[in-house]
Formats: C-alpha cells, sequence, structure tokens
C-alpha cells in the first residue's frame, strides 16, 4: 500500500512536471521580442551621414534611432539641410503589428519639420538585431529610403 502511494505520488509529480514544460513557452521559432532602442546605421547602403536623395536631394540624415515597446514605435532622425547648413529634427510615433517578422506600421504622430515618414513594412533580423525600413518619397510602392537599425 504504501509503495503504491509513493507511486501514485511520483505519477502525479511527473504529470505536473509534463504539463509545467508544454505551458512555457519554449517555441523556438517564435520571434524574438523588439522592445528597445535600435540606431539607425545606413540608408540606402550609406553609412551615416548618408545623402539618400543624392545626387538632388536637400538634406543628409546625421543619426536617427528607433524604439520600440511592446505594440509601439518612437522615430527620431536628426538631418542637415546640404543648402543652408541648418540642423533639424524629424519624429514620429505609433503603434505596430508583427507577424513573423514584418512590422506594419500605424501612424499617431509626430512632429520636427513636418516631413513625414510614409513607413511602409518593416522587416526583423531572425536574431531580432536589426530592423529593415522603407520611408520616405510617395509613401509604401515608390522609391523609398532603406534604412538599417541595428541594436
Amino acid at each position: 500500500m504504501i509503495m503504491h502511494r509513493v507511486l501514485t505520488r511520483w505519477r502525479l509529480l511527473a504529470m505536473g512536471l509534463g504539463c509545467l514544460i508544454l505551458s512555457c513557452d519554449g517555441d523556438p521559432t517564435a520571434p524574438l521580442p523588439l522592445d528597445g532602442a535600435y540606431a539607425l546605421v545606413s540608408e540606402n547602403e550609406q553609412t551615416l551621414p548618408s545623402d539618400p536623395g543624392a545626387p538632388g536631394g536637400c538634406c543628409l540624415t546625421l543619426s536617427g534611432s528607433i524604439t520600440f515597446t511592446a505594440a509601439t514605435y518612437d522615430l527620431q532622425t536628426v538631418h542637415r539641410n546640404k543648402n543652408n547648413a541648418i540642423v533639424f529634427d524629424n519624429s514620429e510615433q505609433g503603434t505596430y503589428t508583427r507577424q513573423g517578422n514584418t512590422l506594419s506600421f500605424t501612424r499617431t504622430g509626430g512632429g520636427g519639420e513636418g516631413f513625414p515618414y510614409l513607413l511602409g513594412p518593416g522587416t526583423v533580423s531572425a536574431d531580432g538585431t536589426t530592423v529593415l525600413l522603407l520611408y520616405g518619397d510617395e509613401g509604401p510602392g515608390s522609391n523609398q529610403i532603406r534604412a538599417v537599425f541595428e541594436r
């Protein structure tokens, strides 16, 4: 009888551990969270400062970053006008959704000089260290700037 109780307890313990293991999010294919800041490192394959509109563009991009929470983004860039050397900021905030490694953006605010980014869909590298965004021009489907951000 005592041996039966010990075996029953071991079985219950094993079943409980099995359920605990199955309830953990151990999916190795689940995307890594984006939370945190990513620095802008290049635009159109030019390291910063970049001239993404060259040869006819007005402005150089000096720096930038994008910061993610679980559901929001905050995109910030600093530019210098090539014609008059004025330095200005641009920004955009909003929400994003993620399907695998693809990001979609909905703008909720922003400021700076009033040049909307017109974000196209973005992508996240498999290891979560790099974010690729398309922005500018006439919006998604046009000749947008290809911006690379890294953690």
